[in-house]
């Protein structure tokens, strides 16, 4: 994690964790101050702890969650489905000969990248603060190969499994989690969403008879929140480092690719 100041968000649950309230971020001059070096704030519901970062590995360890995003498997989602349009003549199809039904074949989770919560800052003087604007989304997707009925796996995943593949979190402007971005650095706040993604693929026919007719690859995030406002779980992290050249973005600290 190549991060200049490690400020986190954990939005699960552990144990062996210091409990801090939201009115103690607040006294303490918010998230940046509360923080010593090396600690991570973690939140289950509208419980806060403090962990360390050896507490925070072993708990990742212990979840199987990847620290690194696993790369897209495109030759997965290069499929083409056969003409199953036309029945054999003569052949009568049967009632089940157009069902459509799904798999999944494989679950990974994973931190994702970076996803930015507001202005890139460049620090100036004595410094400039960055802090948690409003307007910043992330969502849960799901993509399919040439021809797939998107929806429908959309549909079959949240009835099988209660997730809503159409949902998008924003964030809202709160001045609890700010911190100053030093004169020759850059920073603006990130979130490093849990991100669980399954891959798997559709048929169509009658059970011992069934066809192929694609693939998918479906991304999901839980529910969190940060100063009682709804986001996703994962790291929220304050990511600082030196300014590049004027013209040019920041790069991300986690993942690859710029901020805007």
């Amino acid at each position: 994690m190549k991060t200049s100041q490690f400020i986190c968000l954990l939005f699960t649950a552990a144990a062996g964790a210091v409990p801090i309230t939201e009115g103690d971020l607040i006294a303490r001059g918010g998230l940046a101050q509360a923080l010593a070096p090396g600690e991570i704030l973690l939140v289950n519901g509208e419980k806060l702890d403090i962990l360390n970062e050896t507490a925070f590995y072993e708990f990742v360890k212990a979840e199987g969650i990847a620290l690194e995003k696993p790369e897209i498997d495109y030759d997965w989602l290069n499929f083409t489905a056969p003409d199953i349009s036309n029945a054999e003549p003569g052949v009568v199809p049967r009632d089940c000969a157009h069902t459509t039904s799904t798999v999944t074949d494989t679950t990974q989770k994973f931190l994702d990248w970076d996803v930015q919560m507001g202005p890139v800052v460049r620090g100036a003087g004595e410094g400039v603060n960055s802090f948690i604007a409003s307007g910043w989304s992330v969502s849960n997707s799901v993509t399919g190969s040439v021809g797939l009925d998107v929806t429908f796996i959309k549909d079959y995943l949240k009835t099988s499994l209660g997730i809503n593949y159409s949902k998008t979190w924003t964030t809202t402007t709160t001045d609890q989690y700010s911190t100053l971005v030093k004169n020759g650095n850059a920073g603006v706040w990130v979130t490093q969403p849990w991100t669980t993604r399954r891959y798997g693929r559709t048929f169509q026919g009658c059970v011992g008879s069934m066809t192929q007719t694609g693939t998918w690859m479906a991304d999901a995030h839980d529910d969190g929140s940060y100063a009682n406002s709804q986001w996703v779980s994962g790291f929220i992290t304050a990511c600082i480092k030196p300014a590049p050249p004027l013209g040019q973005h920041m790069t991300r600290c986690h993942g690859s690719g710029n901020f805007i």
